[in-house]
C-alpha cells in the first residue's frame, strides 16, 4: 500500500471544465473569464475586495510584497519555522527578515515576540498560517496598527477557514494562497492568488504580474484608446509594449482557473474531510501523549489542515529519522515540517538578517523531532488504519506498547 502525504482529488467536473477551455476558440489560454471569476470568488472567501490570480503561491508572496514599494533595507518580521518562499521574497524586494520563534505546539509565529523585533526600520509583519493552522490575526493587526506596519498573511497552506464563523479579511493588508496539487483546493496542480483591500496595491500588483508593461492594468488591453494614446521618450508608441516597471511573468492559466472553480465548489466538503481525518489522527496520538506532543488549534477556528504534524517528545527513545524511514519503507509518505529552523538551512548562509533572542527554541525542537503525515481529503479509513498499525508496529520495537 502507498499512502500519500498529499494528493490532488478531482473528478469528471474538473476534467470537463478543462476540456471546455481547450474547446473555446480563444487566442489565449491566459487570464480569461475563468480567471476573472475565480479572482472574484476567492477574494470573497478571504474577505477582500480585490483578487489577482498568479501561477503559484510563491509568486503571490513576491507580488504581495512588491506591491508595497518598501524602502530597501527595511525589515519585515517573520518566523523561523516557515517555508522558503515566505522568506525569499523578503530578500527579493530588498528587505531584511527579522526572525521570531513559533509557539511550541501550534507551529504559528509567537505573537508575544513581535514587539521585541520592532524598530525604526520595521515596515511589515509577514506570517504564515503554517500547515493550515490559523494565527490570531486580530492581535497581529492590533500590534501593526500601533506601529503603523503592514500585515501580509501567507495563507498558502489553507483557504476557507473561519474564526468565530467569520473570515479575517479585515486584519491584513494582503493575503496569499497556493493552489498546489496537495493543497485544500488545486488549480490542476498549480496556481496561486493574492488579495487586497487597497486598490493601489492591486493595480501595482497587476502591473507587475504582466511583465511590468502598462497594458497589464487595462481591463481591455486591445482597446485602441489605451494602446495608441501613449508616448515613449516623445515617440508615439503602442501601449502593448510600454514597460513602466521591472515586472514578472506571473500570469495565470485559464485551464488552472477553470479547474480551481470546480474545486472551489467542493471547498466546504474538503475542509470537513480534512477536519475529520485530523481529529481521527489526533485521537490516535492522544493515547500516545506520553511519547508524542499534540498540536494545538484555537477552538474558535475552523480550518482544513494541510497535513498532520507528529512531534516526538524531547529525549525520547524514538528518533525522528528512524521513524520516518520506517514509515517510508511501509509505503507511508512523510515529510519534515517544512524548513524547520530556516536559520540552519543552506539558503541562509551569508545572508543578512535580524533575530530576537530565543528565536529558535521551538523551531529547533520541531526541526529535530517533527514529521508530517497526510490528513487530506483523499485519505480513506483503510489508509488511516494502516498508518496507525504501522506506527504501533514501530513502537513495539521499543516495548512502548
Amino acid at each position: 500500500m502507498r499512502v500519500y502525504y498529499g494528493k490532488a482529488v478531482y473528478g469528471k467536473e474538473e476534467i470537463d471544465a478543462t476540456i471546455e477551455v481547450l474547446k473555446k476558440k480563444s487566442i489565449s489560454l491566459i487570464d480569461g473569464p475563468s480567471v476573472k471569476e475565480l479572482e472574484k470568488k476567492i477574494s470573497k472567501v478571504f474577505g477582500k475586495k480585490y483578487g489577482l490570480m498568479v501561477n503559484s503561491g510563491s509568486s503571490a508572496n513576491l507580488l504581495a510584497l512588491s506591491s508595497f514599494k518598501f524602502k530597501k533595507g527595511s525589515e519585515i518580521i517573520t518566523p523561523t519555522l516557515t517555508f522558503s518562499t515566505t522568506v525569499s521574497p523578503i530578500y527579493q524586494v530588498g528587505c531584511i527578515p527579522h526572525f521570531i520563534d513559533v509557539e511550541k505546539f501550534s507551529f504559528l509565529a509567537d505573537i508575544n515576540q513581535i514587539e521585541k523585533a520592532i524598530n525604526k526600520k520595521t515596515v511589515a509583519i509577514m506570517l504564515p498560517n503554517l500547515l493550515g493552522n490559523i494565527i490570531d490575526w486580530k492581535k497581529v493587526n492590533s500590534i501593526a496598527k500601533k506601529y503603523s506596519l503592514k500585515v501580509i498573511e501567507d495563507s498558502a497552506d489553507t483557504i476557507g477557514y473561519t474564526y468565530n464563523k467569520k473570515n479575517l479579511g479585515a486584519y491584513s493588508d494582503a493575503v496569499t494562497n497556493s493552489m498546489y496539487a496537495s493543497h485544500v483546493i488545486t488549480g490542476a496542480g498549480f496556481g496561486g492568488i493574492v488579495c487586497f483591500n487597497d486598490k493601489n496595491n492591486y493595480d501595482r500588483a497587476k502591473l507587475l504580474r504582466g511583465w511590468g508593461r502598462s497594458s497589464a492594468i487595462f481591463n481591455e488591453s486591445e482597446g485602441l484608446k489605451h494602446r495608441f494614446s501613449e508616448k515613449v521618450d516623445g515617440i508615439p508608441y503602442d501601449g502593448k509594449y510600454i514597460f513602466s516597471e521591472l515586472g514578472f511573468n506571473f500570469l495565470p492559466s485559464e485551464i488552472s482557473a477553470a479547474f480551481a472553480l470546480e474545486q472551489l465548489k467542493k471547498l466546504k466538503k474538503n475542509i470537513s474531510i480534512r477536519e475529520k481525518n485530523f481529529k481521527t489522527i489526533f485521537n490516535f496520538f492522544k493515547k500516545l501523549s506520553e511519547f508524542f506532543d499534540l498540536p494545538v488549534q484555537n477552538p474558535k477556528v475552523k480550518t482544513g489542515w494541510l497535513a498532520y504534524p507528529v512531534i516526538i517528545k524531547k529525549n525520547s527513545k524514538i528518533k525522528r529519522r528512524d521513524m520516518q524511514i520506517f514509515l517510508e519503507k511501509k509505503g507511508i509518505q512523510t515529510r519534515t515540517i517544512f524548513t524547520g529552523n530556516i536559520l540552519r538551512q543552506p539558503i541562509m548562509k551569508n545572508k543578512i538578517f535580524k533575530k530576537v533572542k530565543q528565536c529558535s527554541v521551538n523551531s529547533d525542537n520541531i526541526m529535530k523531532n517533527g514529521i508530517l503525515i497526510g490528513c487530506h481529503q483523499g485519505l480513506n479509513n483503510k489508509e488511516i488504519n494502516y498508518i496507525f498499525n504501522s506506527i504501533n508496529s514501530y513502537l513495539k520495537k521499543f516495548k512502548i506498547i
